[in-house]
């Protein structure tokens, strides 16, 4: 999610830009601009989901910038920053759909306040609009029918699937041609954005029948959670498209859940094949899919995968790779792959081809590695010294060995690193940013890359309470800053900080505060009385 700041006053840019922790919010890129002109060059450009921008500036001003982006069809959320209240402006803001209206001198947590408010608008106005309930009927019952099928459970032949057709009355024939795209797509990153599981799941499924079907709704498209990876498996009939422009529309795909999510898919094209045939290609797609989820966004076609692993000679073994890992045995593993390249050498299939398969070999038990313990494999390549023995390592059995060894201690590096202080961090950001919402145990546990048990005996190692208690300390924290820095009600502030029962928040509250809200705020305001 990107914010776009644009405030005349470079200091208040400043201040805004880093002073607050905007990753851990979910905004992942700030863009700064001084004066309307250049802000509405930048959001048109751009298009940001948030604008915080002053009113007061020279070329144009915020009213000017407002106006001019909702004419262009930009929905950003818009939230103004002014030294002036003046009812006439906010009258015009209001009008075009600002967001917030924050006067100066503003205080930083009052402004992080606001854009937690800004994302959480967006996000909702986001989703998609309520689907008829006809359609939603008969999307439930196509994309059940075809799960079943695909797994198997009318059988495999023609007769068997079509009996189970005619009950489900969809009107699709066994015999009917299909091709199918299944999608692997790591979760991580769009976690860590701020994402919710379910919310990211229904996402990803919908654009894949937008993008490949063109049909707003989300029938055709069978999407699952597996560990951290999001996949799916979308029919696509026949006679709708071709195998190449069925290529190019996934490749948009990839690109457009990129934009939208954070996510890189990679995609698996199979078929055209009979519709009662669909188990036993999706089995064969799952079988490549193991080894494609580790290439971000790459698209290829079933045929193409079968082939490549057919004629792929294995050098590395694997499990030994990773035993080395666990051991932090890097003599042993250099020795190890001095072994290998030796093996290559006495076997005459020593080429420039030869090594480079083993290049891709070692570089992906080592992507894979990282990728299951959270960390993203792209810092295997942000040391320019692995970058250069990178293009190097195909020249002789000595650079492939001195490529390998690099690479083996910058996994480990990052291994060793992610810890369970790196886990309790992970997850602590995530509620910090996240309190506010109905979180749960399980979407802590995805953020942090664990599963949900062990997170909880982390819990009560690392903070001595278990999660719930922490949530509701983090939530308590914040009351006692609003109750006492706003004037929102009592009422207002159980809201804000995640809590729709004031009884309820009134108990919290004082089992963590030894005191009512009230009694909080009028203890710092002698001889004030406040109403719930």
């Amino acid at each position: 999610m990107k914010l776009l700041i644009c405030d005349d006053d470079i200091s208040t840019v400043g201040v805004l830009e880093h002073q607050i922790p905007w990753p851990s919010l979910g905004i992942s890129r700030i863009l700064q601009a001084y004066n309307g002109e250049a802000a509405i060059q930048i959001a048109v450009t751009e298009k940001p989901e948030l604008i915080i921008c002053d009113i007061g500036m020279p070329r144009k001003n915020g009213l000017d910038v407002l106006k001019y982006i909702r004419q262009q069809g930009l929905d950003s959320e818009f939230c103004f920053l002014t030294c002036y209240d003046d009812f006439a402006c906010a009258k015009e803001a209001i009008r075009y759909g600002v967001s917030a209206y924050l006067t100066k001198p503003f205080e930083l947590g009052e402004v992080e306040q606001t854009v937690r408010e800004m994302i959480a608008a967006h996000r909702k106005k986001a989703q998609p609009a309520r689907t008829p309930e006809p359609q939603l009927r008969r999307d439930s019952l196509v994309n059940s029918t075809l799960r079943q099928i695909s797994d198997g459970i009318y059988g495999n032949t023609a007769a068997s699937v079509d009996s189970a057709l005619r009950r489900s009355g969809i009107g699709f024939s066994a015999e009917s041609r299909w091709m199918m795209a299944m999608s692997c797509t790591d979760s991580t990153d769009a976690l860590k954005l701020g994402w919710d599981r379910e919310l990211l799941m229904y996402t990803i499924g919908r654009l894949h029948d937008e993008t490949l079907l063109g049909y707003i709704g989300s029938a055709y498209t069978l999407t699952n959670w597996e560990k951290r990876f999001i996949l799916c498996a979308c029919f696509i009939p026949e006679e709708q498209c071709s195998r190449e422009t069925l290529m190019q529309r996934c490749e948009q795909l990839a690109q457009i859940c990129g934009t939208q999510t954070g996510t890189k898919p990679s995609v698996l094209v199979g078929g055209p094949f009979p519709l009662y045939q669909s188990a036993e290609i999706k089995t064969r797609m799952l079988c490549c899919m193991d080894e494609l989820r580790i290439y971000t966004g790459r698209c290829c076609t079933l045929p193409e995968m079968e082939a490549q692993r057919r004629e792929r000679k294995d050098f590395l073994d694997s499990v030994t790779v990773l035993q080395y890992l666990k051991q932090q045995d890097s003599e042993g593993f250099t020795s190890y792959m001095g072994t290998v390249t030796r093996r290559i050498a006495s076997s005459g299939e020593y080429t420039r081809e030869v090594l480079d398969s083993l290049r891709r070999e070692v570089i992906n038990v080592f992507l894979a590695c990282l990728r299951d313990n959270g960390v993203t494999g792209k810092v295997l390549f942000e040391d320019s010294s692995i970058a250069v023995l990178a293009a190097q390592c195909t020249y002789s059995a000595e650079h492939m060995v001195r490529f390998a060894s690099a690479l083996f201690q910058r996994t480990l590096q990052y291994l060793m690193s992610s810890g369970d202080e790196d886990i309790m961090a992970r997850a602590e950001r995530y509620i910090r940013a996240h309190f506010m919402d109905n979180i749960t145990r399980e979407d802590v546990a995805a953020v942090a890359c664990i599963t949900p048990n062990y997170l909880s005996k982390q819990f009560h190692s690392k903070k001595g309470m278990n999660l719930r208690e922490y949530i509701n300390t983090i939530r308590i924290e914040e009351a006692k800053r609003l109750l006492l820095t706003t004037n929102h009600s009592v009422s207002d502030v159980a809201g804000m900080v995640g809590y729709d029962n004031i009884s309820y928040f009134s108990t919290v509250f004082r089992k963590y505060a030894g005191m009512s809200p009230i009694d909080w705020r009028n203890s710092a305001q002698p001889g004030k009385e406040e109403s719930l």
